[in-house]
Order: structure tokens, then C-alpha cells, then sequence
């Protein structure tokens, strides 16, 4: 029987994440198949992955590396009913609960398509102006969903029938950045996009802490108007580790 959840994890040199990224998911009583997508790492990260996770593939020949070519291949062996994307240092503090909630509402609404969540970064390491710039974020991204049926959401979790993801064509190789936004723009076509205003993921803000909370987030909003005029990234989100 195929799993109700394929996550995939797209991974560039994460050795220091990727063991404690996969084995949250060891006590999920959910059918679930964890999935690491390598993207050309020169680390230890494949051998890590393939001691924890279910499946580990690595990029396929041709393919520049990037977080949407990793996203795009892991799916080709996803067997799932949804697909989960997430990102090497995304954290769920109660998976069970999490993802019980989150099927909850897909149960109780049929045209919805894709969900994500609060993105906040880990309390022990987020600044006063990270959970402000946070807030504003996911604010926003509510907001779009909700009010005005924009689908906009955060690459560090997505979680969307797998149905209509492959519908879509799946995240748009040629962005370097908004590849995430472009997808849940796709998904409106098909159905509804929300933000579930009551789960939280959380990540280490290694962005935020390396150029600035409110430097990422004028780089953030410069990318999507970039995006939304001209369907093209104005810069690239280079790796921090």
C-alpha cells in the first residue's frame, strides 16, 4: 500500500541537519516514506541520508544543481497521496500532531489543494527582529491565501496532493528564487491554497542571522515583484551553511 505522505527533503551540503531533519519523522504513525533529494553535495550528506531516510536519490544527469531540481526529482520515486516539501533544517516540534491536523483539512475541505504554515525560526536562536520580520511574513502570506486567493507560501513547508502537484508541471527549474510562489500560483488554478495559522514549522534562520532579518526580507519582497512583473528572479539565494 502506498504511503499517505512522501516528504522530500532537498539537500546541498547538509551534513550538520540532515540526520536530525529525517529521524524526526521516526515516530510518525502516519504511512510515510521520507525521501532525500541530493542536489550535488561534496560532504557527508548522501552517507548520512542513506543510513535514516527511506530513499535517497541524487541528482539527475543534465540537471543544474538547485532547490527545485532536488524538489522535482525526489517526486519522480514519491509514492504518496500528498506530497510534504520541506527543507534540511525545517523542524516539526509534534509530527503526529502536526500532520493529523494538516490531513484534518484536506478531509473537511475537498477543493483544497495545497497548505503550508507559520515559518518561524527556532526560539532558542530567534532574534527580536526575526520573529518580527517572521510575523510580517507569514501575515502576509495568510492574508494572500485567505482574502484575496493568491497562493503564495514558503518553500520550508508545502505540503499538496500529489495529484495536483503533478498537474502543475511541479517547481519551475528556471527560478532561482519564488520557485515556491510560483507553484502555489499554479494551485489555485486548481483548487484553494490556505496557511494554517495554527501549526508552526520552525528553522535555524541561517539567512536571517548571515544577511539580517530585515535585509532578507527586502531581498525577499525584491525577488517577489521581480516575480509577480516579470515571472523571472532578480537575484539568487546563495547556499549559507
Amino acid at each position: 500500500m502506498n504511503p499517505a505522505l512522501s516528504i522530500i527533503i532537498p539537500a546541498y551540503n547538509e551534513e550538520k541537519t540532515i540526520e536530525r531533519t529525517v529521524r524526526q519523522f521516526a515516530g510518525l504513525k502516519t504511512p510515510r516514506e521520507v525521501i532525500v533529494s541530493d542536489t550535488a553535495s561534496t560532504d557527508q550528506t548522501v552517507a548520512i541520508a542513506k543510513q535514516c531516510a527511506d530513499k535517497v536519490i541524487l541528482l539527475q544527469p543534465g540537471k543544474k544543481p538547485g532547490v527545485s531540481p532536488g524538489r522535482n526529482d525526489g517526486v519522480v520515486v514519491a509514492q504518496g497521496t500528498y506530497f510534504v516539501f520541506i527543507d534540511s533544517d525545517t523542524f516539526i516540534p509534534d509530527p503526529n500532531d502536526f500532520f493529523a491536523r494538516a490531513l484534518a483539512r484536506f478531509a473537511n475541505d475537498p477543493k483544497l489543494v495545497g497548505l503550508s504554515a507559520q515559518i518561524k525560526i527556532r526560539n532558542n536562536v530567534a532574534t527580536m527582529s526575526d520573529k518580527m520580520v517572521s510575523f510580517l511574513m507569514n501575515a502576509w502570506f495568510f492574508l494572500l491565501n485567505k482574502a484575496f486567493g493568491i497562493g503564495i507560501a514558503s518553500g520550508k513547508f508545502i505540503m499538496v496532493k500529489a495529484d495536483a502537484f503533478r498537474k502543475t508541471g511541479g517547481f519551475d527549474e528556471r527560478l532561482t528564487t519564488a520557485e515556491d510562489v510560483d507553484l502555489f500560483r499554479k494551485l489555485t488554478r486548481q483548487g484553494r491554497t490556505r496557511i494554517a495559522w495554527d501549526l508552526a514549522v520552525y528553522h535555524e534562520g541561517r539567512r536571517f542571522h548571515h544577511f539580517g532579518a530585515w535585509t532578507t526580507l527586502y531581498r525577499w519582497m525584491r525577488n517577489g515583484i521581480s516575480y509577480w512583473l516579470f515571472k523571472r528572479s532578480s537575484d539568487t539565494w546563495e547556499p549559507v551553511r
